[in-house]
């Protein structure tokens, strides 16, 4: 599973249910790994279905409920590790709309303060203007990606509210009202 695949998992509380995403570049991968071979393999697979004849004396609804328990079994020994080794956070705890293009920014303004930094933290120069300049882009476009976040939840109901396709506008109220709520 890569990290851009997200499980979800809803909790209830008292007034409201609260979204829970699996943080799979947060958590210990290997130790998910271990935990899942470990767990897989005291999973019985249904192998008579393929190799006994005694599966032909098995109805079509026997054979479905054999295979869906097989299927239940691997989905609850996924989902158990899992909830073991990876963090679960609410969808906006972590910055989601944080992306690459910040990433690069971020470690350009680094490297131009340490070279800055290591040349004594003068005052006036290029290496000044070059770590100051890097600095402010870095904040502006965090600033700029945080706004645009949350504008992205009103464009994408209106949109919706424009063309009135109500299945869109329900997906976008459950999935997103969380992040302007929350």
């Amino acid at each position: 599973m890569s990290v851009s695949e997200k499980p979800v998992i809803k909790h209830s509380s008292n007034n409201s249910s609260q979204q829970l995403n699996f943080r799979w570049d947060k958590g210990d991968i290997y130790q998910y790994y271990n935990m899942t071979y470990d767990m897989l393999r005291a999973v019985n697979a249904p192998l008579f279905l393929m190799y006994d004849n005694d599966g032909a004396n098995l109805s079509k609804s026997d054979i479905l409920h054999c295979v869906n328990g097989f299927y239940r079994n691997i989905v609850h020994v996924l989902h158990s590790a899992s909830c073991s080794t990876i963090p679960r956070k609410r969808h906006n705890f972590y910055k989601y709309w944080w992306d690459e293009e910040l990433s690069l920014l971020k470690e350009k303004a680094i490297a131009s303060f340490r070279l800055w930094s290591a040349l004594g933290k003068p005052r006036v120069g290029s290496e000044y203007d070059t770590m100051r300049h890097d600095k402010l882009t870095y904040k502006l476009a965090i600033r700029n990606k945080e706004s645009n976040s949350k504008n992205q939840f009103s464009d994408d109901l209106n949109d919706a509210l424009l063309c009135k396709d109500i299945n869109r506008l329900l997906c976008k109220g459950k999935s997103d009202l969380n992040v302007e709520l929350g």
